[in-house]
């Protein structure tokens, strides 16, 4: 452990505005004081307000990075982000558990960007092994029902898996989160900024989450810690890009 702070893996792809993907990542990684290191999935072409394309990177060289990484060193939790397709969500999930079984997954489904690219879709088996292997999916409403076709009220009876429903595009109470977890839901509640929000709040979110998973705080705490630093972000200047620092 390097000056006793535990890592955190960030698998995703790269903004360089920084405002989503992997350097979002980090930044949240070292905002709680947990050291982060990453695997570039893919090379973005785009800024806090447009997205006109990417380059993915080949698995082969995802899985090297990753092999190194794993290697040497021992993470705590590791993020998933953008990722090609559910063939390479699998393997950097199976490569994962192999380094480490106890290993803590955030996986934040990113199913399309903001501006409206899409990127790829699933399948009930692709699904079911993600959900056998994942601590925690953090999807939002659009992105729960693209997965799983399924209303909100029903996953905490159908499902094992712990997934954290997102708040911001509810049509009623919007900012809260909903954690389903042990066949039980939770509201998160948050605030209602209408409207106001920042450039890869997703990403932040379910970064700031592997970060306190690593540092050993449970679910809950971690779920809620998250949405107060993103709240906090959200607020943290009038621009699209939004600021780390913890106040």
């Amino acid at each position: 452990m390097l000056n006793k702070r535990p890592f955190c893996l960030s698998i995703a792809g790269f903004d360089p505005c920084a405002g989503a993907g992997i350097l979002a990542d980090i930044k949240t990684f070292e905002s709680f004081g947990v050291y982060g290191m990453g695997v570039i999935t893919s090379n973005t072409f785009q800024t806090d307000n447009e997205f006109v394309g990417l380059e993915w990177i080949e698995l082969d060289s995802i899985l090297k990075q990753q092999k190194m990484l794993m290697n040497k060193y021992h993470f705590e939790s590791m993020k998933i982000g953008l990722v090609n397709n559910f063939d390479t969500l699998q393997k950097v999930i199976q490569l994962a558990k192999k380094a480490n079984p106890s290993i803590h997954i955030v996986w934040d489904p990113i199913l399309a960007s903001s501006s409206g690219y899409s990127f790829h879709s699933s399948s009930s088996m692709e699904l079911q092994f993600v959900e056998e292997n994942c601590t925690l999916i953090t999807p939002n409403y659009e992105e729960l029902k693209q997965l799983w076709d399924i209303e909100p009220a029903l996953f905490a009876c159908q499902f094992n898996s712990a997934l954290l429903l997102k708040g911001g595009h509810r049509v009623s109470e919007t900012g809260t989160d909903i954690l389903f977890s042990n066949n039980a839901s939770t509201e998160i509640p948050g605030v209602s900024f209408h409207g106001k929000s920042k450039h890869g709040t997703g990403c932040v979110l379910s970064a700031a989450i592997a970060a306190h998973l690593a540092k050993g705080e449970n679910l809950k705490d971690s779920c809620t810690i998250a949405k107060t630093f993103v709240e906090k972000f959200i607020l943290s200047n009038n621009s699209n890009l939004g600021f780390h620092e913890i106040k």
